[in-house]
């Protein structure tokens, strides 16, 4: 099923930003940002011209409602904050701040051999010309918010295919409008393009995070398809996004309930599938900005006799990797935490806020999400059936119904809206290293803007 921005539970929220996207909400860009904000649908378009009509029908087609665009927003928002505070920023000593707003359309081969069409930019008028001409973010930062919706639109594409997804924002979707094959295509199309303009950024070390994050998504669907052995996420570094309570249900009762393991493997998918995208964006937007570690190296070894003492090369070098990694921890602590509220708002929303038949999308494509584990960790024995209805994946009659009983008479939605405080919480401790600024201030509310989703 589609994380993040899903058909399912983040449907609410998305169609009510769609009603009014001007209308006050944590989701707005502050004025440092909004004209870059603005322009990212527009440019969009223009990267995905293509040369047949149906293609470029389809491509095109979930771009023309408007969403939050979280994504774009963190990276947009996390560069305006971090930028600056770099000893090689604006100074000329990387290709990112020499990119005027060209730049960043410029092919590395000659276009006779790439044999790419795009009727949108024939006439050599760059998709980046339209963006702001703000002096706070950089035209590559720009337009990796651009390739980070377009990676996030690709996977809802090929989502909304194998979950059979007859909505998409309260609207007939992609599969119920084009058909199955034009959309696995759209998608494919949507991360080829995504993949060029990542490429004429010219950073390696971005190009590496953002194509992980490729692999990611496809890896989480399969998890969520077929499952994962759970012996397998020992040693992956995910078992940090959970630590088991004293009182798990599995030790005090003689009816087994989830196992730590189950939480694990959930929160898996969920960094893979949501979370992954935020957090390795968010730290390609520093690494645009001058804190990657390459760029820093050569800025290093240009110093010689006459630069800044190497005790202060060293400090810049523990500085930056700091700021790397917050915008990292940032992302993925407000993916998880997104993604949790997601779920929990699939057992509370109704059908009319969401565009779908009815509760328990979840549930009808067989998923155990936090809410239900913690169900099951509070009622683990035969009566409430939940670990017989989990195994078979609610398939039986009338095992939707029955697990959303159980769900509200346990304190699994409880559970979940903290789990998803405290991911939140992990998410604005990590801005700590960054200095206060208006769009440090506006990440901080971004945080807010996602827990507030479940009131």
């Amino acid at each position: 099923m589609p994380q993040g921005e899903s058909s399912s539970a983040s449907t609410a929220s998305s169609a009510a930003t769609s009603s009014s996207s001007k209308s006050a909400s944590p989701f707005d860009a502050i004025p440092l940002i909004s004209d870059d904000l603005d322009s990212l649908r527009s440019n969009i378009m223009n990267l995905l011209g293509a040369g047949h009509p149906s293609l470029d029908s389809v491509a095109k087609y979930y771009f023309q409602a408007e969403g939050k665009h979280i994504r774009p927003l963190i990276i947009l928002l996390m560069s305006a904050a971090t930028n600056g505070t770099s000893p090689i920023f604006g100074h000329g000593t990387t290709r990112h701040e020499e990119m005027d707003l060209t730049g960043v359309d410029e092919p590395l081969s000659p276009k006779s051999i790439l044999n790419d069409y795009n009727p949108n930019l024939s006439g050599e008028v760059s998709s980046a010309s339209a963006s702001s001409s703000s002096s706070v973010i950089l035209p590559t930062q720009r337009r990796l918010a651009e390739i980070a919706e377009m990676i996030h639109v690709a996977s809802l594409l090929h989502d909304d295919v194998i979950d059979e997804s007859a909505l998409r924002r309260g609207a007939p979707s992609s599969p119920s409008t084009f058909g199955n094959k034009l959309s696995i295509l759209g998608g494919d199309f949507l991360l080829g393009r995504a993949s060029v303009a990542l490429a004429r950024l010219r950073d390696n070390e971005v190009v590496e995070l953002l194509a992980t994050v490729i692999a990611n998504l496809v890896e989480g669907e399969v998890m969520q398809m077929k499952g994962v052995d759970v012996g397998a996420l020992h040693g992956s570094g995910l078992t940090s996004f959970w630590t088991p309570p004293q009182d798990l249900s599995a030790a005090t009762s003689q009816f087994p309930g989830p196992t730590p393991e189950h939480f694990t493997s959930y929160l898996q998918k969920t960094y893979l599938k949501t979370a992954s995208l935020m957090a390795k964006s968010a730290r390609a937007a520093t690494i645009l900005g001058g804190h990657g570690e390459g760029a820093l190296n050569q800025w290093r070894a240009s110093q010689g006799a006459g630069g800044i003492s190497a005790q202060e090369q060293e400090e810049q070098m523990v500085h930056s990797a700091r700021v790397r990694d917050a915008a990292y921890t940032y992302g993925r602590n407000l993916g998880i935490a997104f993604q949790l509220v997601d779920d929990l708002l699939d057992f509370k929303s109704t059908s009319v806020s969401f565009g779908k038949p009815s509760l328990g999308a979840d549930l009808r494509l067989g998923l155990a999400t936090a809410p239900v584990l913690y169900a099951w960790q509070e009622f683990p024995g035969p009566e409430e059936r939940l670990k017989e209805m989990v195994e078979r994946k609610f398939e039986g009659e009338g095992d939707v119904e029955r697990t959303l009983l159980a769900v509200h008479k346990s304190q699994g939605l409880a559970r979940t809206a903290e789990f998803a405080r405290h991911h939140a919480d992990e998410a604005s401790k990590a801005l700590d290293v960054i200095p206060d600024s208006e769009a440090k201030a506006a990440l901080q509310r971004l945080v807010g803007g996602v827990l507030d989703r479940v009131k």
